[in-house]
């Protein structure tokens, strides 16, 4: 038996543990980390729960971040980590937790969303390679592993309008998914 669910401050020792496993202890220093600052976002981090035991076997979480374009600055969010135990690698967890994640990420508004991971795992959920469009991240990250998703009028203005786009933490100062990001941190 698997329960997809929001993850809860009980979860946390449990996630640590598993993000150890799957990332080992240098995880916290790879660029992706300086843009989680502050909690994840509690609406789109989920947990697979197996078992009578209810344990956490995978877990999701999202983070915001800020993207410069031009004078702009787009609300996005950061996929990851996400994590599945290795004895439960390959039934489908992590893809189930991707999607439904991503699916209400699409139902509150976030129209754009980065991620660093393998293209052949994320392009089945419209990620595309992000240099392209011209994102960077603060910091080193393997280009092909650097991905984008984003509605697609959102995507065909970002590649009619070339230019560097930074990606930062989150400043709160994006506009355009202010009732989404309040009803998340009211969760």
């Amino acid at each position: 038996m698997i329960v997809i669910e929001q993850e809860n401050t009980a979860d946390a020792a449990a996630i640590e543990s598993l993000l150890d496993i799957g990332f080992g202890a240098g995880r916290l220093s790879k660029t992706v980390y300086t843009l989680r600052q502050g909690p994840s976002v509690p609406s789109l981090s989920l947990v697979a729960r197996t078992g009578f035991d209810a344990k956490v076997g995978a877990s999701i979480r999202f983070w915001c971040c800020d993207v410069k374009n031009g004078d702009k600055i787009l609300p996005a969010l950061i996929l990851g980590p996400l994590v599945v135990d290795p004895a439960l690698q390959g039934k489908g967890l992590g893809r189930t937790l991707v999607a439904r994640a991503l699916e209400e990420a699409d139902q509150e508004g976030w129209d754009l969303c980065l991620v660093v991971g393998e293209a052949s795992y994320y392009s089945p959920y419209s990620f595309v390679l992000a240099e392209p469009y011209g994102f960077e991240l603060p910091g080193p990250v393997d280009q092909p592993r650097f991905q984008v998703r984003a509605a697609p009028d959102l995507l065909q203005s970002l590649a009619e309008k070339p230019m560097l786009r930074k990606v930062l933490p989150w400043s709160g100062r994006a506009s355009g998914v202010e009732g989404a990001w309040a009803a998340s941190r009211a969760a």
